[in-house]
């Protein structure tokens, strides 16, 4: 059977990038990647895709909803939204486009696996890959953390960690030499830490290894050449907090 073609539509290369393995291992062809409106107009008067993975917030001057209402006029691929937004107006307003399903950042992979099956028209259920359904996405035990990455999971112990910081509904994880994507929030990675563990939240978005810190100043904790934001009313605990490591 021939593979379907997928484009995606998706700004954020980390989130694009995780997309593209995902349906490669689901056994699907991605046609291209784009990251902007304008991006997928071209691609599609080139050759129209089976599906069309769109999320909302695009770079380029049309954000997801008015590229799909363009696309619409000169085709009928199927079409699921990717939103970390889901208030009714943004609702009433891609519902004009009509999408065969939405998801909802962060998305799971079970939930990537029904959006695509019922946008074209797959059997669903009995195809879904284990591994998406049992597997938790961030693990932690009393001195690492493991992410999910590619469908495996990727240890980092503390001591690699320089800090977290939020993205929205995701999470980003920085290693001295990588960053990791964890679709998980801060708060509920946080929440998985041990007490004894050597994080501190010292902004509402970043949480940071107070072992890895090498300077502070009025506004910023410095780890390594990394540069993480400090709230004034955190400075006075994280110099304790510092001078006992």
């Amino acid at each position: 059977m021939k593979k379907k073609n997928i484009l995606i539509v998706e700004d954020e290369p980390i989130i694009a990038a995780d997309l593209q393995d995902r349906l490669t291992e689901l056994g699907y062809q991605v046609m291209a990647n784009v990251d902007s409106g304008e991006g997928a107009i071209l691609k599609v008067n080139n050759q129209v895709p089976d599906l069309i993975l769109m999320d909302i917030k695009l770079a380029g001057k049309l954000d997801g909803i008015e590229t799909a209402l363009l696309l619409r006029k000169t085709t009928n691929a199927s079409l699921v939204f990717l939103t970390s937004n889901s208030d009714d107006a943004m609702f009433r307003r891609a519902r004009q486009a009509r999408p065969q399903a939405f998801l909802s950042k962060p998305y799971r992979g079970r939930d990537l696996v029904h959006a695509i099956e019922l946008a074209i028209g797959r059997a669903s259920s009995e195809q879904l890959p284990v591994a998406f359904a049992k597997e938790d996405s961030v693990q932690a035990t009393q001195d690492r953390l493991f992410i999910k990455v590619k469908e495996r999971l990727v240890r980092l112990m503390f001591t690699d960690i320089l800090y977290l910081e939020a993205d929205d509904y995701y999470c980003k994880v920085y290693t001295k030499d990588k960053e990791y994507l964890a679709t998980k929030t801060l708060k509920k990675i946080s929440a998985q830490l041990p007490a004894e563990s050597p994080f501190f939240r010292c902004h509402r978005s970043y949480v940071v290894n107070l072992n890895r810190i090498t300077e502070i100043s009025e506004l910023y904790v410095f780890l390594d050449k990394h540069k993480v934001p400090l709230s004034r009313s955190k400075r006075a605990e994280i110099l304790v907090l510092v001078n006992k490591m």
